[in-house]
């Protein structure tokens, strides 16, 4: 009975583009959940830090509309195709928003025309782009967290920090990044390799994706970070939807979509949804191919991943058996050894103090004279080394016989039994 519903729904999908309701809304519950999408083949931790790279230190309403337009690449394509015309170069403001008003892109790919230099940097990287879109719609947790982690790590680098571009302040463990001045935009670029410092992931590297051509965004590319020129907001296409950190996901404003959103269909949901039957962007049926290749499943957040300190034990927290004779939670030293922890000083052929000169001999450690306490294991070996001395034993007494055997056969063999050395046995 499952199997023929779900033929009757995928009957439906290629026949008319669209889903049938109850299935949507499962699919819109579990994003709304954060869990993947049902079937969808899901990129690991690693993976999709390594995408995220480039645009984790992005100001947040700028990041929500990238992770949103990132799964209309067509979209994006001929928007950047749109704004690059020598028409429609000169125009901002209000006007710009405008001009745009009949073209049937989504809202998230509209609000990217003020910012030329992002719309090229996801048109000419079309294969990141790609993978970046299936990720945020299968994955939006996976996706969120990995931003956090990604500005921990660049943090405590050194390289996050307010200035006079960008604000950055920490409400409740999560790091947000607002422009400095409410009217303009400062585009970030920098290199994920040293931006975030240490990357602990050798097989999946970020992605650096350099300033496209024609955009100038600074020199300091090699640490830290260098912003390009400002852009002035326009109103009506900006700050409609945010990161809700805490539900793994991004808010939308309903009433400001919707109202740039006037060829599309209208949406009565604040969580944003990827609005393609099954979840994934339009043409995307299977995982890209791209910067970070196949999806590779893994199992839960790696333990060096960025933005986690690793675990490191002190050798003193480690407890090494008492050897016997050791006063109890304590460790005995080596004959001539040292103490877990501490330089080796009196072990022979080692380094010798300072005061005993080059070359000279320390000597020997003294033997306590204090008898060992009998341990638990003292006594193990006592039938082993039993059984090889009885075999010793054994082996002398064989031994023995074999001698005085020897010598009594000799003395008979000489004189016909007559005595060593002396004449004919006398009669009685």
């Amino acid at each position: 009975m499952m199997k023929q519903l779900l033929r009757i729904a995928l009957c439906a999908v290629i026949a008319n583009g669209t889903a049938p309701a109850g299935l949507y809304i499962r699919h819109a519950s579990a994003q709304a959940s954060g869990t993947e999408a049902p079937g969808a083949q899901a990129y690991n931790s690693e993976q999709i830090d390594a995408l995220l790279a480039p645009i984790a230190l992005y100001p947040d309403a700028l990041l929500a509309s990238v992770l949103m337009a990132s799964t209309f690449p067509l979209q994006v394509v001929s928007a950047g195709r749109w704004i690059e015309d020598p028409a429609h170069k000169s125009l901002s403001g209000e006007e710009l928003s405008k001009a745009i008003e009949p073209q049937t892109w989504d809202p998230s790919v509209k609000s990217l025309v003020p910012f030329p230099s992002v719309l090229a940097l996801l048109n000419s990287n079309l294969d990141w782009t790609q993978q970046l879109g299936y990720a945020f719609a299968d994955q939006q947790a996976a996706v969120m967290n990995s931003v956090q982690r990604l500005r921990v790590q660049a943090q405590a680098a050194g390289n996050l920090k307010t200035t006079e571009q960008q604000t950055v302040r920490v409400e409740k463990e999560t790091i947000i990044i607002e422009p400095a001045q409410p009217t303009v935009v400062y585009v970030p670029s920098y290199n994920p390799t040293a931006v975030y410092g240490n990357w602990p992931y050798p097989t999946y590297p970020p992605v650096y994706l350099p300033p496209p051509p024609g955009y100038v965004f600074g020199s300091a590319l090699v640490g830290g970070m260098a912003f390009a020129a400002g852009a002035a907001v326009v109103g009506s296409l900006w700050g409609w939807a945010t990161p809700s950190w805490g539900g793994g996901n991004v808010n939308v404003n309903v009433n400001r979509y919707n109202n740039i959103n006037g060829n599309r269909a209208k949406i009565n949901s604040n969580v944003w949804q990827p609005n393609r039957p099954g979840g994934r962007p339009a043409g995307l049926a299977r995982p890209p191919g791209g910067p970070v290749g196949a999806p590779a499943r893994a199992g839960g957040l790696p333990a060096n991943a960025v933005g986690r300190s690793n675990v490191n034990v002190p050798a003193t927290a480690v407890n090494r058996p008492a050897r016997p004779g050791a006063a109890q939670g304590t460790t005995a030293n080596r004959p001539g050894g040292a103490s877990v922890g501490q330089a080796s000083t009196n072990r022979r052929g080692g380094n010798a103090p300072a005061s005993l000169g080059a070359g000279a001999r320390q000597p020997q450690q003294q033997r306590s004279a204090t008898p060992r306490q009998p341990s638990a294991f003292t006594g193990m070996d006592n039938g082993r080394q039993a059984a090889q001395n009885g075999a010793r034993g054994n082996q002398s007494r064989a031994a023995s016989q074999v001698n005085r055997q020897g010598r009594s056969n000799a003395g008979r063999a000489a004189g016909g039994g007559a005595r060593s050395g002396g004449g004919p046995r006398r009669g009685r």
